[in-house]
């Protein structure tokens, strides 16, 4: 076979499909054996492979030919010689136009005109800013005076008359004003907005937690303000009815205080887990957490 392979020339695929013969397989065989598709390979013996791309289709090649046991040296022979042809480049991004000197004056001119507008913008902000904290200032340096109870009660009745006062009309030097106890009236104003307004009969409860922990309060009543684990560097507040019935899980990161007063939890922790009940008697009891 091979000196007939010699004397008549054979293109590949019939060669191929020829020694496939001999050995007595089908192309169900090869594929399998070599896991490429049926189809494929009878492609390639019909010699109907050029819709394959020239790289793959030689590599099938060598595998079908290496599979029926074709000689090393023989192999090349086989391959599909053709030249592939590159396709052509082409330009996707055009190029750019060169801009006009005119064009680019312009543009500078506009950008020099916008950044004098900001400029002349930004100082006349300023100097009217400079202008109403002087005249402020002026105010509060003539004498203003902390009104007086009745003042303020008189102000208020007018106010529910008349309606609302507008804050922009009121004098900076009364805004100013210093009471006895150091601070103005800002600052009063915003203490009392601060500070929460609790129903009668309520406690504040303040948490700060440095570290993750299991926490749980429940209030007089029964409510669970919080049942839950914390994250680290969370602070909360709940409200409720004492006593209450408190556990953290690490007690050493959670910071309580009760209507503004710290608690000291050491008393009531055992292995990090602190239980308590508060407000209760002088003397501290350690629960241990597994009790009821």
């Amino acid at each position: 076979m091979k000196q007939q392979h010699e004397l008549i020339p054979m293109v590949t695929g019939e060669y191929l499909k020829s020694l496939r013969l001999e050995r007595k397989l089908s192309l169900a065989d090869v594929a399998g054996a070599v896991f490429l598709d049926e189809k494929l390979l009878g492609d390639i013996e019909e010699g109907n492979a050029d819709h394959i791309a020239l790289l793959y289709k030689n590599g099938y090649i060598q595998t079908y030919a290496r599979f029926l046991e074709v000689p090393a040296d023989e192999i090349p022979a086989l391959l599909d010689t053709a030249e592939v042809k590159e396709s052509d480049l082409h330009t996707i991004f055009a190029v750019p136009p060169k801009r006009n000197p005119a064009e680019k004056w312009l543009r500078a001119s506009s950008y020099v005109l916008a950044s004098l507008l900001v400029g002349t913008l930004a100082w006349q902000f300023t100097h009217e800013a400079v202008r109403l904290s002087q005249n402020g200032s002026r105010l509060q340096s003539g004498g203003a005076t902390m009104p007086t109870s009745e003042e303020v009660k008189n102000t208020s009745t007018q106010q529910e008359r008349s309606g609302p006062v507008n804050a922009s009309i009121a004098p900076l030097g009364a805004l100013h004003a210093k009471s006895k106890d150091g601070m103005d009236t800002a600052e009063q104003a915003w203490a009392a907005l601060s500070k929460p307004a609790l129903p009668d009969g309520e406690s504040l409860l303040q948490l700060i937690v440095s570290a993750d922990s299991w926490v749980e309060i429940t209030d007089a009543g029964g409510q669970e303000l919080e049942m839950d684990l914390l994250r680290g560097g969370s602070e909360r507040e709940y409200h409720g009815q004492p006593p209450f019935r408190i556990l953290f899980g690490r007690a050493s990161a959670v910071r309580l205080s009760i209507d503004g007063e710290s608690v000291d939890l050491t008393a009531f922790t055992r292995d990090d887990v602190a239980q308590l009940s508060w407000p209760q008697e002088q003397h501290a009891e350690v629960e241990s957490p597994d009790s009821d």
